[in-house]
């Protein structure tokens, strides 16, 4: 096991193997293995993952590895793979693309929560597309779903990607259906889709009771959450949905995507929750917006 150095700005960081130098800029985020820094080589920005614990990110990387190598989104997503040397220590690392965008919740409070069935949309395909190359993503959280721009959505921390069959890895107690008393930890699509839900309903719920105070383990259920879903009305529209998915009533997750789907369909031509502004160009903007929102949701259909 090797220690988790923090590179202050600015830290160049050389590959023992491959020789490449990269330019620290700042911290991304840190995992429950490492952290993530943003880094430059040349004028490319990328992301490297320092390990805290070289058999974590060696697995984290074979995962990857075979990702890249599939056809999709995740194409190519690894960049390097090295060790770093300075002064008797040894840290491995492995570098990413850079996924532009902002945490999911920060962008729904900036755009607005009308963004959230297409953005759910795109991050069901997402679970779906991981979940036909044989792997889960296991840590399904708010925190590790960037979007940008028109409601492009990227996953991010792959440590608890999991081959389908395995006990999942890595994972974050509320978004668990074991927590829940609602299933194992067997790794399934079904796991990433009740995780799906729960973070459904913690972005789109009001106060949130189920998360904010202690739950005994034996009261812990999926009624509970479902509870909790029917309390709030930013919920209201996706209740069968969540029923579905809370209860593993998803023969798998393109069956998941096409029930979303049906439910973004429905919404097109809402408007948004947001008062418009009263200035003209800004109701210009605001229609056009819509109609690209429209357009979007119609191409992905």
């Amino acid at each position: 096991m090797s220690s988790n150095p923090v590179f202050p700005v600015g830290k160049r960081i050389a590959g023992r193997w491959n020789k490449t130098e990269y330019a620290v800029e700042r911290v991304l985020g840190e995992g429950a293995n490492g952290k993530v820094y943003l880094v430059r080589r040349g004028q490319e920005r990328l992301a490297m993952k320092v390990g805290s614990d070289t058999l974590d990110l060696q697995s984290e990387v074979n995962t990857l590895k075979i990702l890249s190598g599939v056809e999709g989104s995740f194409r190519s997503f690894l960049v390097d793979v090295d060790d770093w040397e300075e002064q008797g220590r040894t840290v491995p690392f492995y570098v990413m693309r850079f996924v532009e965008g902002q945490q999911l919740q920060k962008y729904l409070s900036l755009k607005g929560g009308d963004w959230f069935p297409l953005i759910g949309l795109r991050l069901l395909e997402k679970l779906a597309e991981l979940h036909r190359t044989g792997y889960l993503f296991g840590d399904l959280k708010k925190e590790n779903v960037l979007v940008s721009g028109y409601g492009m959505v990227e996953l991010v921390d792959f440590g608890g990607v999991t081959p389908l069959g395995k006990a999942v890895k890595q994972f974050t107690e509320i978004y668990d259906r074991c927590y829940w008393n609602a299933g194992d930890r067997t790794g399934d699509a079904a796991y990433d889709l009740f995780s799906f839900a729960v973070l459904c309903i913690h972005v789109c719920g009001g106060p949130k009771a189920a998360f904010s105070r202690e739950i005994l383990p034996q009261n812990r259920s999926v009624e509970e959450l479902l509870e909790q879903a029917a309390a709030d009305p930013g919920c209201a529209e996706y209740l069968p949905f969540l029923k579905k998915a809370l209860r593993g009533g998803y023969a798998g997750s393109g069956e998941a995507v096409a029930d979303w789907r049906r439910l973004v369909l429905r919404r097109r031509g809402a408007k948004p929750v947001s008062k418009p502004a009263k200035d003209t160009w800004i109701k210009v903007g605001f229609a056009a917006s819509l109609l690209l929102f429209a357009a979007t949701v119609w191409y992905y259909w």
